[in-house]
């Protein structure tokens, strides 16, 4: 994808504010030729859950659907209201992005209309809003979304809050990953090794990727990190020669990858994360309804999206399984 769309994406999740979805940006299918996952160094399956560096508490404290209401506050709200309100990306190619008729498009926007169907029996029962990333755990606690369905990883510090970002809770992962790297087509770079020796590596702060090129890992292959807010201010640089290459979650990277002609993903995935279903802190009743649906889409739903969406770049995957506190 040209370099101008992918700013006006960039652009787009720079704001500040919590706002209905609006603007379009051109759909891209994947280019001719789409590497295959052997081609492009991939595990056939995406790895189990596990704490990521650094974390040290229990990440499996989703409610089980059979042991509570499903009915409680949070979601009698929804209902009373007549449609979900989802946080959603709308740049984030794959995942969550516009098509050329300005429609929301992705493995995440499926999921979404899933519990909009779940909810309140109507998949097109939703209202998408756009909330950038410094802002997720915020729209959430102020009630000015109901779920946030963001390829957004399960963490301690999101679980916890920390002075500047309120608590969160998680559903069942719906999807677990790694991190990748995306680079130029013709780079010398082979993926997490020594070929990153003198290069400059993009990632965003905060991340697993950040953790990996920190410290040791900088000292171990010798990499120059570059820090942005997030992955696809990484894109940007990698446009612009000013970065060797990204290092961000491999569902994420395979996103780039399908957008940005003349780039490809190298290597293994290293570390493990899993995304989540983030809901505002103490809505178990909502978390219930949720983690039922997922398990339902386990049976095919899931698949299907996963198959139209990502499997030409992350190649076979099964859904995760449940996995509750």
């Amino acid at each position: 994808m040209a370099g101008g769309w992918a700013a006006a994406w960039l652009a787009a999740a720079s704001l500040v504010a919590v706002a209905a979805v609006s603007g379009a940006a051109p759909q891209r299918e994947p280019a001719a030729g789409a590497p295959s996952a052997a081609q492009a160094g991939l595990p056939a399956q995406a790895p189990g859950q596990a704490t990521p560096a650094g974390e040290d508490c229990d990440l499996q404290v989703s409610p089980d659907p059979e042991t509570g209401s499903q009915n409680g506050p949070a979601v009698q709200e929804i209902k009373d209201r007549g449609r979900l309100i989802a946080g959603v990306a709308q740049n984030s190619y794959l995942w969550s992005h516009r098509d050329a008729e300005g429609e929301l498009k992705g493995f995440d926007i499926d999921l979404v209309k899933l519990l909009a169907g779940a909810l309140l029996g109507d998949p097109g029962a939703v209202e998408f809003r756009t909330v950038p990333i410094d802002r997720r755990q915020q729209a959430l606690a102020e009630g000015e979304v109901d779920v946030l369905v963001q390829a957004m990883p399960i963490t301690c510090q999101a679980l916890q809050g920390t002075p500047e970002e309120p608590a969160v809770d998680f559903s069942s992962p719906y999807f677990e990953t790694g991190q990748l790297v995306l680079v130029p087509e013709h780079s010398d770079i082979t993926g997490f090794n020594d070929t990153l020796k003198g290069k400059t590596v993009c990632t965003a702060y905060g991340s697993s990727g950040y953790e990996l090129l920190s410290g040791a890992g900088q000292e171990e292959h010798g990499a120059w990190m570059r820090g942005r807010t997030n992955a696809l201010d990484c894109l940007m640089l990698l446009q612009l020669s000013r970065a060797d290459a990204v290092l961000t979650d491999s569902g994420l990277a395979a996103g780039m990858a399908a957008q940005e002609d003349g780039t490809r993903l190298v290597g293994q995935q290293v570390g493990e994360v899993s995304y989540g279903i983030a809901v505002k802190d103490g809505s178990d009743d909502l978390l219930r309804v949720v983690n039922a649906a997922l398990e339902e889409a386990r049976g095919g739903a899931w698949q299907e999206s996963y198959d139209r969406w990502l499997k030409d770049w992350l190649g076979a995957a099964q859904p995760p399984s449940p996995q509750y506190g």
